[in-house]
Parts: structure tokens; sequence; C-alpha cells
């Protein structure tokens, strides 16, 4: 089986939060904001002001866009481990 490790990249990590980079890993993942919240303690109103702040600092626009531009960046990190 593999892993994919995902990464929020370079040019994301300068700009995000660590809680930030989180929510967006978790985002990619195709959690939604409740499951968000869930899974990092958080309350739902905070996870939606980090995903607000997320597409400010990115130039996103929505979570689709958000899941293209993290896909890309991590393209081909497939790797070999237990899922």
């Amino acid at each position: 089986m593999t892993t994919i490790e995902m990464t929020v990249g370079d040019q994301w990590s300068q700009r995000l939060t660590h809680r930030e980079q989180q929510v967006a890993l978790l985002i990619v993942r195709g959690l939604s904001n409740k499951e968000v919240a869930r899974e990092l303690g958080l309350s739902y109103g905070t996870v939606k002001l980090h995903v607000h702040r997320i597409f400010q600092k990115t130039g996103v626009r929505n979570r689709y866009s958000l899941i293209i531009q993290m896909s890309a960046h991590n393209a081909g990190r497939l790797q070999p481990g237990i899922a």
C-alpha cells in the first residue's frame, strides 16, 4: 500500500500559520469544516475563520481550488508505507 504525504509547500508554509496548514491539509483530505473542527478540537466558527484566512493568504477562492493547488504541489509524492 502507499500513503500520500501532503505538505503545504514552501510558498504557503511561510504565509500560513501552523494551524492554518493543519486545516488546509485536512481540507485536501476531503474533510468538511465540522470534521476539521472535530479532528483538531476546535469550534466550527474557528475553522471557518481559518479557512477564510487560508483563502485570503493563498489567493484561492474555494476549497476545490485549494485542493487543486496543493495536489499540483504534491504531485509525485507517493511514498511506500503502511496506510
